[in-house]
């Protein structure tokens, strides 16, 4: 039909309607199809990786950060491999009268003498071991040396020795002392009240434990007395206070300066600095980072006791006196288990972040144990001084999203 012969077949808006249509679908998208955009759409998204060494001799250890007595507990061994230690404690002064009120005292009786120690870890692999309390001098401070205590653990200082449970890992030993032994722990003038004493061990083979220190489960020492005056309502009890406490080692091992030191005592931290460059900074979008070290020893400690090495961010760089972070957010934690000998590796990212930006932090990590100043671990790590051992900081990127000229 030709277009004359459509005009007089249809009324003038059927055939509006007709040649509307055929436009529409003459200019219609096929929109199931694939998309074609070429000169509008983004770029493909590409990841690279790269290793860095630290900065040439700028990996260094430091020592001295915290002190026998200052950490959560005190180590005590005999025949360890790892450390010969023993634990001095000196308690608040008992006085020799008791107070019945603000201007009053009266004398009293001791009945007896109670000393209490908590064994906060041990290898319960180790059969048999006891503990053994000796005097000490009174006037025992921070100057003390292995060699002073190790004279003074003879029999006639002997306050008493005490069994440890085999099957547990930690708990509190106590011992009474009464009758015929309570002169063991007899507080003459001339000591002003003041008890001292010092820890050993003993076991089936060669170990260590840690216990109480002052500032976590401390032992006590309490006094039991009789008060003449027959007044039942006053208290019959004399509680002295841990005034000092600490460990002493029979040698302490020199930093090695080929390596990387973190933990023992002293108490040792590692410093690594690595290369940013203006690209990673700037540029690259961080995927993943990883602190790679590798052990130059395999790493020891004591049995069910882990220890843990921690990589903080640093905030601002000072050498050894560097100010690191503490928020767990930018940290990373990994556990050392017994005889570690692999690479040791830390997912470092959100600390990686902080060096990014117009106000970067550092790119160093500051190396430290946990707990720091009293587990018998001691690791040793390849530095850039040992050809084959050094560490490395693994990372991944993105490349910034290359949008394509419309």
């Amino acid at each position: 039909m030709n277009s004359a012969n459509l005009k007089r077949c249809l009324p003038a808006g059927r055939l509006a309607l007709v040649f509307g249509s055929v436009v529409v679908l003459a200019c219609q998208e096929r929109l199931v199809a694939p998309a074609d955009c070429p000169n509008l759409c983004p770029g493909n998204l590409t990841l690279d990786s790269i290793d860095l060494a630290p900065l040439a001799d700028q990996d260094s250890s430091f020592e001295g950060y915290v002190l026998p007595g200052q950490s959560t507990s005190l180590r005590v061994s005999n025949q360890f491999p790892l450390s010969e230690d023993r634990a001095v404690y000196r308690f608040a002064p008992r006085p020799d009268s008791f107070l019945v009120a603000t201007d009053s005292s009266v004398p009293y009786l001791l009945d007896s003498v109670a000393l209490s120690v908590s064994v906060l870890r041990r290898d319960t692999t180790v059969k048999n071991l006891w503990l053994y309390l000796y005097r000490l001098p009174p006037t025992i401070d921070s100057t003390i040396t292995f060699a002073d205590v190790d004279a003074a653990f003879t029999a006639v200082n002997l306050i008493d020795s005490l069994k440890v449970d085999d099957s547990l890992l930690s708990m509190t030993v106590t011992t009474t002392l009464k009758g015929p032994t309570l002169p063991r722990v007899d507080i003459p003038p001339a000591d002003s009240g003041i008890l001292a004493f010092g820890v050993g061990i003993r076991a089936d083979q060669g170990t260590g434990i840690r216990i109480g220190s002052p500032g976590l489960a401390p032992p006590s020492f309490r006094s039991f007395i009789t008060i003449p005056s027959g007044d039942t309502t006053l208290p019959q009890q004399i509680t002295r206070g841990l005034l000092f406490g600490r460990f002493v080692s029979q040698s302490a091992p020199s930093l090695d300066p080929s390596l990387l030191t973190i933990g023992g005592m002293p108490s040792a931290r590692s410093l690594i600095r690595f290369p940013w460059s203006t690209f990673l900074r700037d540029s690259a979008q961080l995927v993943r980072v990883t602190l790679e070290l590798v052990p130059a020893a395999p790493i020891v400690g004591l049995r069910a006791d882990t220890a843990f090495i921690i990589a903080r961010p640093l905030l601002a760089d000072f050498g050894s006196k560097s100010p690191a972070s503490t928020s767990s957010f930018f940290t990373s934690t990994v556990a050392l288990a017994d005889t570690t000998r692999d690479t040791v590796r830390f997912e470092v990212l959100r600390a990686a972040t902080q060096w990014q930006g117009s106000n970067p932090t550092p790119s160093a990590f500051m190396m430290q144990l946990s707990p720091e100043g009293s587990s018998f671990t001691r690791a040793t790590f390849g530095s850039t001084r040992t050809p084959g051992l050094v560490a490395r900081l693994r990372v991944t990127y993105a490349n910034k999203f290359p949008f394509e000229a419309p």
